[in-house]
């Protein structure tokens, strides 16, 4: 993504790994105050993530074992862009096959970077609403189980600690306002 207020412009970019998902990429950057730097990038093609509430107000959360923490989280559902899909288009497939839920209405709440820093990762957040069931097969290397939670309770666990997931944060506290 090229910077909107000129603070830099990229003289050389490098591929440094091409994974299934993302790629690291070396960028060799010409500064606004005439110095030179290299970055390393984590290109990614962005993301959706979902709020699924019920018409009892209860939210979906997910266990999602994260091999990166070495934990399983707590966590709202989520997908990668696919090439060509658009983020209500993933967040419509996303939330089929890791809930077994689909959703006859969504909102927009929120985009965001998720780690500016050394990622371009964007994210949108749905609420998904008028929740139905619905079939689809899980991602192979996905470990998963889908928990229906109070919405107070959801935002109790984040005040408690007990939801560490920057997406699920975002989103739950957005539903809130």
């Amino acid at each position: 993504m090229a910077p909107k207020d000129g603070s830099f412009r990229v003289v050389a970019s490098r591929e440094v790994f091409r994974g299934r998902v993302f790629r690291v990429v070396n960028k060799d950057l010409s500064l606004s105050n005439g110095r030179r730097a290299t970055w390393n990038v984590i290109e990614h093609p962005g993301a959706c993530s979902i709020v699924a509430r019920f018409e009892d107000g209860d939210v979906l959360l997910l266990r999602q074992l994260r091999p990166a923490t070495g934990e399983t989280l707590w966590e709202i559902p989520a997908g990668t862009l696919e090439k060509g899909e658009s983020p209500l288009d993933t967040a419509k497939r996303e939330i089929v096959e890791e809930t077994g839920y689909r959703a006859r209405r969504w909102k927009k709440l929120r985009e965001f970077y998720t780690v500016p820093g050394f990622c371009n990762e964007y994210m949108h957040v749905f609420l998904a609403t008028d929740l139905s069931p619905a079939t689809a097969e899980r991602d192979a290397d996905e470990v998963i189980r889908a928990v229906r939670v109070p919405f107070a309770r959801a935002l109790r666990m984040i005040d408690r600690g007990e939801i560490r997931d920057a997406k699920t944060i975002v989103g739950l506290l957005a539903l809130r306002e």
